[in-house]
């Protein structure tokens, strides 16, 4: 019956003689929520040439039905726009997850069984060759700890071995992995990082920050073998259905080598980009150089629709769950640590001043206390943002009043990781005690003086997930318990952080809502979201995903 009204109503257009202007695809007799509110806008949605063509009631969109429109009936459930996930290392995920020990998906509970992952990839494995893992969780493990270069050792029959924790803020390393590294008892901790060390002063194994030196892959003299341009553009082909799985359609990519960024311009080259892409590169800790962005032009909206230039990021501090992040009051459970500091001021004030100077958007990531202020001394001398605002990444750690209101009063965006909540409450009740831990991430209080929130996942140094990252940050369930119960954000505010707020941010108009002329990427779930409450059964799932008009993920139960 529709594809007959369909082909009356080109009959009649054409005996007027008005040109047929029909939809490539309708979705209709649900609910439509092109902006994220209480309140659909619609019950049917029709796409043509990539883009929102209408939104709005079933009989008004069937008249752009046409012989050709695909018709999909969504019996109820509801269609939302794409989620944006605005801080990403998606590149480097895709490799860990498909060519490394992927400890976020084996998820050991004690040393032991790390050990078992060595002991079973080094059987498999050349004497000559490297065995790296990634994702390792001091939290889910029994002894609290990362295994030593002595357990990896006999574990791994003496190859090299180098284990990233979350985030890549600290390495275990193997003897011969440190030995070729030339990191012996010499070695003097480098500005930035710490070597942890036994009683007679040799190193452990354990390095932070810095001190992976040419254990990292970003060392300018890095020793870490190199993947193959095959191997990786194979694991980011696959990667892409992560995204779509998940409801993703734009990501903010975090990069620190220039093989990343060439990865995926290649992609986008060959017409693979399937979802979009906003680059930040990595200043400081890498071989990228400011000025050689600056010499090529390269400013904030460079590129196109599906690969473009947002800016740079520098990292201030270190991670939270390593005790590496920047505190003005020690850590609980090692009185004498206070974080590392990754950059000196000056050079910061420097770097961000250039860069806002030259029209980058800056995003600096800062997880302690001391480390926000200095991020905040150097936005606030670089004076107002040139390109897209300023953003603050993270700021987890001790967000008192008034460091919340210089961010108000600066105009800065705080991009948050509401994921991390469950993840790792345990883990910061140990290092920070009760009370410092229900201060994390005030988001209400933020809410409150007005300032602009984004979410995200910082995968994979947090769970990619946006329909688990708006629940923590509702309800603020952790792992068993709560962290600050009454630093809840309200739904439509949380699941905005995911949509429309890093489009705006990021100057991208068109994406982030479902209006017409805007972009067609949305996403269909199996309820709404804004009946009832966030924790209602059955959960809400990603039923479907179209990115620019085209579906890329359907999960088979509504078509």
């Amino acid at each position: 019956m529709l594809a007959n009204l369909g082909w009356i109503g080109y009959i009649l257009r054409v005996m007027i003689g008005a040109r047929p202007q029909f939809a490539d695809v309708v979705l209709r007799r649900g609910r439509v929520h092109g902006r994220v509110e209480a309140q659909p806008t619609g019950t049917a949605i029709a796409v043509g040439g990539g883009s929102i063509l209408a939104v709005g009631g079933d009989a008004e969109i069937d008249a752009l039905v046409g012989p050709a429109t695909d018709v999909w009936e969504l019996d109820g459930a509801s269609v939302l726009p794409g989620f944006i996930d605005s801080h990403t290392h998606f590149h480097r995920a895709a490799i860990v997850r498909r060519l490394h020990l992927d400890f976020e998906t084996l998820a050991p509970a004690s040393v032991q069984e790390i050990l078992e992952h060595v002991r079973a990839r080094a059987r498999s494995s050349s004497p000559d060759a490297w065995i790296q893992g990634d994702s390792l969780s001091l939290s889910r493990l029994a002894e609290g700890r990362l295994p030593v270069r002595e357990e990896l050792d006999a574990a791994a029959g003496g190859r090299r071995v180098v284990l990233r924790g979350i985030g890549k803020h600290v390495v275990a390393a193997s003897s011969a992995a440190l030995a070729a590294a030339g990191i012996d008892a010499s070695t003097p901790d480098p500005p930035g990082g710490r070597i942890e060390r036994d009683a007679a002063g040799t190193p452990t194994g354990i390095l932070h920050e810095r001190a992976k030196l040419r254990l990292d892959a970003s060392h300018p003299d890095t020793i870490i073998p190199p993947t193959t341009r095959e191997e990786r553009l194979a694991a980011l082909r696959e990667a892409f259905g992560d995204l779509h799985r998940l409801g993703i359609t734009t990501i903010h990519e975090m990069i620190r080598l220039p093989e990343e960024a060439d990865d995926l311009a290649a992609l986008h080259a060959a017409g693979e980009l399937p979802v979009r892409v906003r680059t930040f590169y990595r200043v400081h800790e890498t071989p990228i150089d400011l000025d050689d962005l600056a010499h090529l032009g390269i400013r904030a909206g460079f590129g196109d629709d599906w690969f473009g230039v947002l800016g740079i990021k520098i990292s201030v501090d270190g991670w939270c769950i390593f005790r590496n992040a920047a505190v003005e009051e020690p850590y609980l459970d090692d009185p004498a640590n206070r974080g590392l500091m990754r950059i000196e001021p000056a050079l910061l004030g420097e770097l961000v001043g250039r860069a806002n100077d030259r029209g980058l958007a800056i995003a600096l990531h800062a997880v302690g206390p001391r480390a926000v202020d200095a991020a905040l001394d150097a936005f606030e001398a670089a004076g107002p943002a040139s390109a897209r605002p300023y953003r603050l990444e993270h700021g987890h750690l001790d967000m008192d009043e008034r460091r919340l209101r210089r961010i108000a009063d600066l105009g800065v965006v705080w991009s948050v990781q509401p994921a991390l909540l469950p993840a790792y409450r345990l883990d910061w009740e140990a290092s920070l005690g009760r009370e410092r831990t229900n201060g994390i991430l005030p988001l209400a209080a933020g809410l409150r003086l007005g300032i602009p929130l984004l979410l995200n996942s910082d995968v994979p140094s947090g769970p990619q997930d946006p329909i688990g990252a708006i629940r923590a940050a509702v309800t603020r369930r952790a792992g068993g318990g709560t962290i600050g119960a009454d630093q809840g954000i309200p739904l439509d505010v949380a699941w905005r952080g995911w949509t429309t707020s890093p489009a705006q941010v990021a100057g991208d108009g068109h994406l982030g809502c479902l209006e017409p002329g805007g972009a067609a990427d949305m996403i269909v779930v199996s309820r709404d979201p804004f009946v009832g409450t966030i924790d209602d059964e059955p959960p809400i799932a990603v039923m479907a995903t179209m990115v620019g008009g085209r579906f890329v993920y359907e999960d088979g139960s509504w078509a």
